[in-house]
């Protein structure tokens, strides 16, 4: 494929009236070269065709022949004239197109970035709202966790039973009461404490008070 040929002298006619070359070049190739006033009318006939402006293309070259010397007239600098005009015009148009068109991709990608912001706050605060739910169920387990052991601690006092971990000081003392004679009232162990530390601290008195009357009684025994 090859860019036909064309009169050059009509080509640069049309170049100084204002016509691009590619449009130029197409009129004079498609109206045969035959003046410069059929090339002006095929491009206001094919103004609106979308490959104006493409440099027409052939497979073989054409031989082209001088026309006669042309005067341009009047008309013709208005026809000229006209079409520059309405190039203009197609071409601030089509730029106020492209501007609104950016404009609108501008919105677009803006409105897209506040929606992802908005999720991504929603997403965040719906997880930080999870976590304090979470936290304040632990609270609440451990307050009735608490309240649990402390009415075990009550229940088992009224019933005058030692605490839990406790109870296991009572099967010694008992063994020991069985083996060796009973305390005296006055040094048994009371049957109600308000603490641990209390009934501990009963407990090893207790214990201490039992030995020092074993070794009372066995000192006594001697002859």
């Amino acid at each position: 494929m090859a860019i036909p040929e064309v009169d050059m002298k009509l080509l640069e006619e049309l170049q100084a009236m204002g016509f691009p070359l590619n449009r130029a070049t197409r009129a004079l190739h498609f109206c045969g070269n035959s003046s410069l006033v059929d090339a002006i009318n095929w491009v206001i006939d094919h103004e609106t065709d979308a490959d104006i402006d493409e440099m027409p293309l052939i497979p073989v070259n054409i031989e082209v022949q001088a026309p006669g010397p042309f005067f341009m007239t009047e008309q013709l600098k208005l026809k000229a004239h006209e079409l520059r005009n309405r190039a203009q015009g197609r071409t601030g148009i089509g730029e106020k197109q492209s501007e609104r068109e950016k404009e609108r991709i501008k919105r677009s990608k803006e409105l897209l970035e506040a929606k992802r912001i908005a999720e991504e706050n929603e997403r965040k605060r719906f997880i930080a709202l999870k976590e304090a739910e979470k936290a304040e169920e632990k609270r609440a387990r451990e307050k009735i966790r608490q309240k649990l052991q402390q009415d075990k601690l009550e229940r088992r006092s009224k019933l005058e039973l030692p605490p839990d971990d406790l109870a296991s000081v009572y099967p010694a003392i008992s063994m020991i009461q069985k083996q060796k004679d009973p305390l005296p009232k006055a040094v048994q162990l009371p049957k109600k404490f308000t603490t641990k530390a209390e009934l501990m601290s009963e407990c090893l008195r207790s214990l201490r008070r039992k030995n020092k009357i074993s070794d009372s009684t066995r000192f006594a025994k001697r002859p």
